[in-house]
């Protein structure tokens, strides 16, 4: 069977790979029919990794003996140490993530424990590989929550920074949610139109206002994202990180300067467990026909090289890599 297989020297290449075969009573091998293209994957691609390994972590399988579809938790917990014990399964001692640092969905079958299938019912089966990064946001909004009782007031003025995929997840739910009473906005660097916008109502600005926000979530990943956060957060404001930083990217705030202006930093790392992935499924499920604005386009495994190397999505979607295409 083929897959796309990251090299050493940091290049997919298309391989013909074995098929995998079952080792324990636990396991079994699914069809892979769609993969979600995540930023991720490019920045593995550019960092490298230490051994060739097949990407691809947002999954969509079917089972030979079962209809339906379902969807992949690629974390792959021990269940045993400290933070399992805790529920942190992210921050597992022993976590095997499928995909990043283990064999992913980007090939024809893939060998997985029952238990990290969940499945699901969509008219459109292709919503499946936003199951995990909406998952991944449903944790750190609850996260959110959590912490929403240090602001000083009720309705906290909100500014989400990224009107990419993790953006658009995280707005959504701030918007769907009748926990959080905050007012919206979103601000994204890209002169394109987001039509997914238009459909929540939420307004876009151009030039965000200084000391205005008192909350201000980032989540491009980018240095500029995060000044921009740090710099428009109120005194007594709280900057949550939900973008992916790159390893050398620093804070642009001193401990002094968070000390003297009382910014509380709060951050979200992954998050998929079976209850945010169910959370993820409902929401979906509920609102289809929203969630069909976030699907890109659909390449076929041979593209997903140049799809990485020149990093072209249409805004605030997510490319699909179709196994069958």
């Amino acid at each position: 069977m083929k897959a796309a297989i990251l090299s050493q020297s940091k290049q997919i290449e298309i391989r013909q790979v074995p098929t995998p075969q079952t080792s324990q009573p636990d396991e079994l091998v699914a069809d892979v029919k769609f993969v979600g293209v995540c930023k991720t994957d490019q920045q593995l691609m550019q960092t490298g990794i230490e051994k060739d390994c097949i990407l691809g972590h947002e999954v969509v399988c079917s089972l030979p003996e079962r209809s339906g579809h379902f969807a992949l938790n690629n974390e792959l917990s021990c269940g045993k140490c400290s933070y399992c014990v805790e529920g942190l399964t992210s921050h597992c001692l022993n976590l095997k993530e499928l995909g990043v640092n283990e064999d992913g969905g980007y090939t024809e079958k893939i060998c997985v424990p029952k238990n990290a299938l969940h499945p699901f019912q969509f008219s459109n089966p292709a919503l499946g590989v936003l199951i995990e990064p909406l998952s991944c946001a449903v944790h750190g909004f609850n996260r959110i929550l959590a912490t929403l009782k240090l602001l000083p007031v009720s309705q906290p003025k909100t500014l989400v920074i990224g009107g990419g995929i993790s953006g658009t997840l995280m707005t959504y739910l701030l918007d769907r949610s009748p926990e959080f009473q905050g007012q919206i906005s979103l601000y994204d660097i890209t002169p394109n139109q987001l039509p997914w916008l238009d459909k929540l109502g939420i307004e876009r600005v151009e030039k965000p206002e200084p000391d205005r926000f008192h909350l201000a979530i980032e989540c491009s990943g980018s240095p500029g994202g995060l000044k921009m956060a740090f710099a428009l957060v109120r005194k007594g404001g709280l900057v949550f990180i939900y973008g992916v930083p790159k390893p050398d990217i620093t804070l642009p705030m001193s401990p002094q300067e968070l000390f003297m202006q009382e910014v509380t930093v709060l951050t979200s790392f992954a998050g998929a467990t079976d209850a945010t992935i169910t959370a993820a499924i409902d929401y979906i499920k509920q609102d289809e026909a929203f969630f069909e604005k976030l699907l890109g386009k659909f390449i076929p495994l041979e593209q997903l090289s140049q799809e990485l190397t020149y990093w072209s999505p249409q805004p605030g979607t997510r490319t699909v890599v179709d196994l069958e295409a």
